[in-house]
């Protein structure tokens, strides 16, 4: 019994010090220090290295099919068809989520339950505007390992119609985005570096064919371009892609150089239109374009029946659109917002090359995809009620050219809008029936 007593006695302290040993704290356990050779030198200490496909857009996958045109602006293109002459009795556009029809919505396109009215006056501090005129962006990765020192390269694209372009890369970049596909095409593609030609990356892909709407965006904020190609006719035939482009002003504030100007080369396109007047360029926003600004002060009927010292404004710009399109030059026209004198014109060469009054109404309404301040603003009309300017068929530019151009043309006739837009031409304008036969023939298939 002593002896039991004497071992309890010698094993307590032993025990109370692994408890108190418990309680202390433990200090953090350094990790071993690495010499960095730089150390020595003074140098200062290694960063880990960057994710050199950070900046990039969602990979392209070899083969795979992908979507080209915005979905938001689709489902509007898809859904709604105008009949003709139905211009100043309803429009569809406000309904479609994208542009403004006073409503707040969230991140998904969702209108808020409880109703909200966005006060106009701060808009760009409410809702959430969604680019909806921006076509899908991808890119084409490749291993560091791959890059050829000292060299630089070249995304080449080429599609099943005919097209190819040319696109330079930043030197030691990883990938390359890019956008502004066709839908409904077979596109073969090669990333290559220019000494020697070693090709880093090659493939193919094809884009769905959801909609015909051909988007187009420049960097850094060149906003509400795209394609007049893929409207189908009266008579049942196509409008070519890769012909005219209809947008937003195209300038220093909103075309980025080297960046955005190789993205209007690599598109093909060859010439610009600037349809402004006291804010219009004297040169191209890019060099290697041809160049034309007539200076005219506003859209609608006004455009095409008035003119300057030089002559009438529907023959200058027509005219010079055939002429570069001779010459194989795809022309970019624009103003300041890509909407009235834009869609003035957008009206006449649409409505020329046969295609239904209604459809060109769609057409004309899809810039209300663009963001605030292109597709809607403060009013701009004197005597309007309406504290905002909303870019509807109904609404200024549209309800003001196609009545005329109609009051030129057999109403019962089927193709009456295009005959009405050619007697404009010919009669008013004074265009030859050569020009308007030759820019038929380019633009049609």
């Amino acid at each position: 019994m002593l002896k039991k007593f004497l071992t309890i006695l010698l094993i307590l302290p032993l025990l109370t010090y692994c408890d108190n040993k418990k309680e202390e704290p433990k200090e953090p356990e350094k990790e071993e220090q690495k010499e960095d050779p730089k150390d020595d030198e003074g140098g200062e200490e290694q960063q880990p290295e960057e994710d050199p496909y950070a900046k990039a857009a969602l990979e392209l996958i070899d083969g795979s099919e992908v979507q080209a045109t915005n979905p938001i602006a689709e489902k509007f293109i898809n859904e709604v068809t105008y009949p003709d002459h139905t211009y100043d009795q309803y429009t569809k556009i406000l309904d479609y989520y994208g542009g403004f029809n006073g409503k707040a919505y969230n991140e998904k396109g969702e209108e808020d339950p409880s109703g909200v009215v966005i006060d106009w006056t701060n808009y760009s501090k409410k809702g959430v505007w969604p680019d909806g005129d921006k076509p899908c962006q991808y890119s084409i990765r490749w291993p560091k390992a791959d890059l050829v020192e000292g060299s630089t390269m070249t995304l080449k694209l080429q599609d099943n119609r005919g097209w190819k372009g040319e696109l330079p890369i930043k030197e030691n970049m990883c990938y390359v985005n890019f956008s502004n596909l066709v839908p409904g095409t077979q596109y073969t593609y090669s990333v290559s570096a220019d000494d020697g030609g070693k090709v880093i990356k090659q493939g193919n892909f094809s884009t769905k064919a959801s909609s015909t709407l051909h988007q187009v965006f420049f960097s850094s904020n060149c906003r509400n371009g795209r394609d007049l190609g893929g409207w189908r006719t009266v008579d049942g035939k196509t409008v070519k892609y890769h012909k005219l482009y209809r947008g937003g002003r195209m300038q220093g504030e909103t075309l980025s150089k080297p960046t955005g100007s190789s993205e209007v080369l690599f598109e093909g396109i060859g010439a610009q239109l600037d349809l402004r007047n006291s804010d219009r360029l004297s040169r191209p926003a890019v060099a290697e374009l041809e160049f034309f600004a007539p200076g005219i002060e506003e859209g609608g009927k006004w455009m095409l029946t008035n003119g300057n010292e030089n002559g009438n404004f529907g023959k200058q710009c027509f005219e010079f659109i055939v002429n570069c399109l001779r010459n194989n030059k795809p022309v970019y026209f624009h103003c300041s917002l890509g909407r009235d004198r834009t869609g003035t014109l957008d009206i006449l060469l649409l409505g020329l090359l046969g295609v239904p009054e209604g459809q060109i109404g769609v057409a004309y309404e899809v810039t209300y995809f663009a963001p605030m301040g292109y597709s809607v603003s403060t009013s701009e009309k004197s005597g309007n009620p309406e504290p905002i300017f909303k870019n509807t068929r109904m609404a200024w530019a549209y309800s003001d050219v196609v009545p005329y151009f109609w009051s030129l043309a057999d109403t019962q006739d089927p193709e009456g809008f295009a005959h009405g837009v050619e007697k404009y031409l010919v009669d008013v304008a004074g265009v030859s029936q050569q020009d308007i036969n030759d820019f038929r023939n380019m633009m049609l298939e």
